[in-house]
């Protein structure tokens, strides 16, 4: 994967491409714009001028971004790419104007054209051109998340119109054609007025810390939601800063895990984050102690008797598994799930525990437990307390009155 300042530099690169690429159809847009007498053509030059400029703003920006963070910008130089996509779509607004107004002109009056094969091939030679290198040029933005190429590369895309008009405007000044060299102009002015407009907002938006599309927000919720140990997770946040995002949220975990384990479901979400979602650079997690009345406990039985059902001695061989829904002193519901796996020949209480994990629970009470179990159990934050048999409402009144001891580690090596 490629790393934030390698993007930057891949984005950088292509910006520079475009000054060389862009200045030479600029020179010979112009020279034969004034050979020729196309005024639409010249007009056409001026209007990819202005590009090279956006592309400059795009270049700079790109380049200032790729600077370390230092102790007056902690977070970065990033946003210089946004102010960079500003800038860009002023001059894309202004490059509307020019031609708006060249539109208008174009409409009562004609231009003398001279040499019309040279500029309507410099016309079509241009439009296919930029349309490829707009393509291209959007391809490599959406790889390194920089909006000023992509804002670039969509509006190049619009030469192969802007081209085309002209082609088809120095075809209707050398034929005296009435209107159609000033309406076709008129008519993509507004396209590319449409294209400066998006790309302001979407600046603007970028600079005040817009939160990202919903669905990477979905993403980074599903991927907080799915490492063991988090019980709630609130106060999401994330802002965009140029091609990156940032983001910070609060969790919720049980006040039995120490310091360690908190760290290391810290360090799990934002490494799953992180690559789920490659665009976020910082992601900050703060750890709040879990508050719940209710506890779901499990435990293994050897009959469906409900609360009367009796404990199984064996953890990943029982019979059945019974679900209870605690809060404070007072069950609330129940369930039993048979457990398929306790004819499994090897590993059958590893395959248990996974389908205890499933189960959201918090807490096995059993008479013994192998080492796999066990440990499988505890990885995924779930607590083991030994019974001496009974019934299981006998057990979960033990339980409650704090009488079963909670274990260390397991009660045998093999389940």
């Amino acid at each position: 994967m490629i790393d934030k300042k390698e993007k930057l530099k891949k984005g950088q690169k292509v910006a520079g491409t475009a000054i060389w690429l862009e200045g030479a159809l600029v020179i010979a847009k112009t020279i034969i714009g004034l050979l020729s007498g196309s005024l639409v053509l010249i007009t056409d030059a001026i209007h990819s001028g202005s590009d090279i400029l956006s592309i400059i703003a795009s270049w700079f920006g790109l380049k200032i971004a790729q600077r370390k963070a230092d102790q007056r910008f902690p977070y970065g130089y990033y946003k210089a790419e946004n102010i960079g996509t500003l800038i860009i779509s002023f001059l894309i607004i202004y490059a509307f104007y020019v031609m708006f107004t060249q539109g208008c002109t174009r409409l009562f009056s004609f231009s003398q054209i001279k040499i019309p094969l040279l500029a309507l091939g410099i016309s079509l030679f241009d439009a296919l051109v930029m349309f490829f290198f707009g393509k291209y040029e959007i391809k490599i933005g959406k790889q390194v998340n920089a909006q000023s190429l992509i804002a670039l590369g969509k509006e190049n895309k619009t030469h192969i119109f802007s081209s085309l008009a002209v082609f088809i405007g120095t075809l209707s000044a050398y034929f005296k054609i009435p209107y159609i060299e000033g309406g076709i102009t008129i008519a993509i002015s507004l396209l590319i007025l449409k294209i400066g407009l998006s790309v302001a907002k979407d600046s603007v938006l970028a600079l005040m810390d817009v939160s990202p599309s919903k669905e990477i927000e979905q993403r980074i919720v599903d991927e907080i939601e799915s490492v063991p140990g988090v019980e709630e997770f609130f106060d999401l946040r994330l802002r965009k800063s140029g091609p990156f995002i940032f983001g910070e949220t609060k969790i919720g975990i049980r006040k039995f895990v120490d310091v360690m384990r908190a760290h290391e479901i810290a360090d799990s979400i934002e490494e799953k984050i992180k690559k789920k979602v490659p665009q976020v650079d910082s992601f900050t997690i703060h750890i709040e102690p879990f508050k719940s009345d209710f506890q779901h406990l499990v435990i293994p039985i050897s009959e469906k008797k409900g609360l009367d059902s009796k404990v199984t001695n064996s953890f990943g061989r029982a019979p059945y598994f019974l679900f209870i829904n605690l809060k404070g002193n007072e069950i609330k519901g129940f369930y039993i799930l048979q457990n398929p796996y306790k004819d499994k020949s090897i590993r059958a209480g590893f395959a248990a525990s996974k389908l205890i994990t499933k189960q959201k629970s918090e807490i096995l009470i059993t008479n013994q437990i192998g080492e796999i179990s066990f440990y499988t159990l505890r990885d995924n934050l779930i607590d083991v307390y030994q019974s001496s048999g009974g019934t299981v409402k006998n057990i979960v009144n033990q339980f409650i009155k704090g009488k079963l001891i909670k274990l260390k580690k397991a009660t045998r090596k093999k389940d």
